[in-house]
């Protein structure tokens, strides 16, 4: 997390392989809610990303 408490993280998921976020495609995002209460960076979060044979993207996370 960015800030202290910070009770929810906004995950955005891009495609692209430019150098700069605002020069890629965004697949879309969502907000994790429910981060309890902690000083800044003590909640770890693991994102991950999973493409199925049909090329469906899946994306799970982990607090």
């Amino acid at each position: 997390t960015a800030a202290d408490n910070q009770p929810t993280v906004t995950i955005q998921v891009f495609e692209g392989e430019r150098p700069m976020t605002k020069d890629n495609h965004v697949l879309g995002k969502f907000d994790l809610t429910g981060i309890p209460p902690a000083p800044r960076g003590v909640p770890q979060i693991e994102v991950t990303f999973e493409i199925d044979v049909n090329g469906i993207l899946k994306v799970c996370y982990l607090v």
